[in-house]
């Protein structure tokens, strides 16, 4: 029975190892970049300033990476301390 299923067993091509390693490392790279600037936003004191899609894993960060980096700026750039 393992033998009949192992003849059955798609090949997993190896661009797709390749992109599957890749997207590893850059989602332990994205995450240890996150954390720096979480850390800062918290030190802060500006998460009440910033919409916690921008920041904490929120899906901004993913879906529209430009615009959440603009948002966590302007909001840094108006904070009054």
């Amino acid at each position: 029975m393992i033998d009949e299923r192992k003849e059955k067993q798609m090949k997993i091509p190896k661009y797709i190892v390749k992109a599957l390693e890749r997207r590893v490392r850059l989602a332990i790279q994205l995450d240890n970049t996150c954390q720096i600037i979480d850390d800062f936003i918290i030190k802060n004191g500006l998460e009440d300033e910033i919409d916690t899609a921008d920041f904490l894993g929120g899906v901004e960060i993913y879906v529209n990476p430009r615009e959440s980096a603009d948002a966590i700026i302007m909001a840094i750039l108006n904070h009054e301390e």
